[in-house]
């Protein structure tokens, strides 16, 4: 088991590797997102117990709880007195100022935890467009009176090139931040977004899979595949034609890695090939009839994986940049607290 107390890893009954999680130069990818705002028990994830470049230590006393546990385990933000300011704010990090939003739901309450969500635009945009549905169409409608929700900013056009490790430490400090000053779940921690946003979340999989409970990346790759640590469930969406953006056989790589890290077997419900077949055939008609591709979104569910891992993988056919169908779909936040929600 792997402990974190103020900083500083125990390791218990493992054994601590060395290797560190590979860097990986996406920025022909991350470029490619400009036009998008304007779009509709085992190790297995884990892996290793190394610590990544970019590790930050600024993150609040945390355990490493069980997949399988579902009790609450309140931040020390709960009971903490004033709620802080929401919306548009501002945290040094790093020495600089990182801004971000945060909404809560209507029926939140200072003394009681609840999930939290961070969620990560797509690169050459901000956390304004993302907050506004620009390039994460449907999250803050869907999952405003839901969960609590962070939408962070970027340091850099995109999460993951030149300023991935600085991004990695601006998540750390506001995760600390959120969690010292608002009631949340430390269980209950999870990550999602769109493209760039959803690299990232991959990215934290990797590199803080222990303090996640789940990570829904949406049009993202898995670019950090060593040194990773942690069990957490997985949504997977990808759209059918993402052909150049980020092809569909990463989201389908990426959902093969999850499923196999989480012990899940390859029997899906309903059946993977007949799911696949109607979201092509649904595309394909709508687009022959120059109709709204809206809507064209299904996913299944992987059998057999370990309690508390679920793996779920959802295909859509919804247009988005360059006439592809790379971007966020409009049921994915819903799909997203649907998935967490059960957790």
């Amino acid at each position: 088991m792997l402990r974190r107390r103020s900083g500083i890893f125990l390791l218990c009954g493992l054994g601590a590797h060395a290797a560190a999680c590979s860097d990986s130069n996406d920025t022909a990818r991350d470029g490619a997102e400009q036009g998008l705002q304007g779009a509709a028990g085992s190790t297995g994830a884990a892996g290793s117990t190394g610590l990544p470049p970019g590790s930050s230590q600024t993150s609040a006393t945390t355990d490493v709880f069980a997949p399988s546990d579902r009790s609450a385990h309140p931040s020390a933000g709960c009971g903490a007195g004033a709620t802080p300011a929401v919306g548009q704010q501002t945290l040094t990090t790093g020495g600089q100022e990182g801004n971000y939003i945060i909404s809560l739901p209507s029926s939140y309450d200072q003394n009681t935890p609840g999930a939290v969500g961070f969620v990560f635009h797509g690169a050459n945009n901000t956390e304004v467009s993302c907050f506004g549905g620009g390039n994460c169409a449907g999250v803050q409608q869907a999952l405003s009176n839901k969960s609590i929700l962070v939408y962070p900013r970027s340091f850099g056009t995109s999460w993951t090139a030149d300023t991935r490790d600085q991004n990695v430490a601006w998540f750390d400090d506001l995760l600390a931040y959120v969690k010292a000053n608002f009631c949340v779940d430390e269980h209950k921690v999870y990550v999602f977004g769109t493209s760039s946003g959803a690299h990232f979340s991959n990215i934290l999989g990797c590199r803080r899979g222990d303090e996640l409970r789940a990570i829904a990346p949406a049009a993202g790759e898995r670019l950090e595949k060593t040194g990773c640590r942690g069990e957490f469930a997985a949504l997977v969406i990808h759209g059918i034609d993402d052909m150049n953006s980020v092809p569909f056989r990463l989201g389908e790589e990426a959902r093969d890695f999850y499923a196999q890290a989480n012990g899940c077997s390859t029997e899906t419900v309903p059946p993977l090939a007949g799911m696949h077949a109607e979201v092509r055939s649904l595309r394909d008609a709508a687009k022959q009839a120059g109709m709204s591709t809206a809507g064209i979104f299904r996913c299944v569910d992987y059998q057999g994986c370990r309690e508390g891992l679920p793996v779920r993988w959802c295909e859509h056919g919804e247009d988005g940049y360059d006439g592809t169908t790379h971007g966020y779909p409009l049921e994915g936040g819903a799909t997203t607290w649907d998935f967490v929600s059960q957790l």
